[in-house]
């Protein structure tokens, strides 16, 4: 008679919990954000989805890859995504055009790229009179060079020659066959770098030049309609990039299927390069990164020069966890 109760007992509770997972299920709220690349700057956003914080804060979150941060705001514009991870000179350009774009969290705040040169090339001297590679002409990796050569007292107009090279495998293979002396590079390929003998004239993380590369973006629409969204979308990637920086075999295993790659050393590597150097731990934007963006967009549109940096951000989100001290928890403090 007690089993038979018992196993009453356990099938009842076994019914009631099915019935409650569907429920907690539907009280979730849908959201679809876009991500622009498959780069270790972006891998905050899969580590916040991957190790459950959004659904913590009531979120299902579909994760939408859109090459390039124009698709992903124009899927935002037309409404098949609230929200889009991307490059800061990208949504500074959009809203000086007129799109209701906003900045509201940042992943990087600086320049996480690394020169690196011939074996033959020691000092950032020598490169006086050669050739550097970048991606493109006005890129973050071309503005990157120029901003760092000055800082290390080079004209970059007339002291080298940029050439625009293209993607970073292309600028790698320039630098093998000797068309250029230097080229600019991202974790893990500054692994590669040093195991193929050349060197590493200048780290430009730790030359902490303002610069807003990698942001959250959302319209002053959506914020309107949605506030308390925004603010779980938020409050979980904050906890994504504690996460990121406090759990490192975790994270290490994330990245590896998001960068589809098995290389321990290269996954050290991004993570020691990217997770504990330029990640911050409170996603302000950044307001002279803004400007640094809006001093080169300003050199051929002359909405830029009269811009200010605070037009483009809404720090409200990050501030109030802040203000609550949320993060000085988190990190036990």
């Amino acid at each position: 008679m007690r089993t038979r109760n018992r196993l009453a007992a356990f099938f009842i509770s076994l019914s009631l919990l099915l019935l409650l997972i569907p429920l907690a299920n539907a009280q979730l709220k849908k959201l679809n954000l876009a991500y622009s690349a498959t780069s270790p700057y972006q891998a905050v956003l899969i580590i916040t989805q991957e190790a459950g914080f959004f659904r913590k804060h009531g979120l299902e979150v579909s994760l939408i890859f859109t090459p390039g941060g124009s698709l992903g705001f124009q899927a935002m514009m037309g409404g098949d995504v609230s929200m889009v991870l991307a490059d800061g000179s990208a949504a500074v350009a959009g809203s000086l055009a007129g799109a209701d774009i906003v900045i509201i969290a940042s992943f990087l705040n600086t320049f996480p790229y690394s020169l690196v040169s011939l074996p033959e090339i020691k000092t950032v001297d020598q490169l006086k009179g050669g050739k550097i590679a970048v991606s493109r002409f006005g890129s973050a990796t071309d503005l990157g060079v120029r901003m760092s050569l000055t800082k290390v007292g080079l004209n970059a107009d007339k002291d080298v020659i940029l050439l625009q090279i293209g993607a970073q495998t292309a600028r790698v293979a320039a630098l093998q066959s000797k068309n250029v002396q230097a080229t600019i590079i991202t974790p893990p390929f500054t692994l590669t770098a040093r195991k193929m003998g050349y060197n590493t004239l200048i780290d430009m993380s730790q030359l902490h030049i303002p610069f807003q590369l990698t942001g959250l973006v959302t319209t002053k629409a959506f914020i309107k309609s949605q506030r308390d969204l925004v603010v779980s979308v938020v409050t979980s990637l904050a906890e994504g990039i504690h996460f990121y920086k406090t759990q490192k075999e975790p994270s290490i295993k994330i990245m590896s299927k998001y960068l589809q790659t098995t290389d321990r050393e290269a996954l050290e590597e991004t993570y020691r390069e990217v997770s504990l150097k330029v990640v911050p731990e409170k996603p302000y934007p950044t307001l002279p990164g803004i400007q640094t963006i809006l001093d080169e967009l300003g050199q051929k549109n002359p909405k830029a020069k009269s811009a200010r940096p605070e037009d483009f951000v809404d720090m409200s989100f990050v501030k109030k966890l802040d203000d609550e001290k949320f993060f000085d928890r988190l990190y036990k403090r």
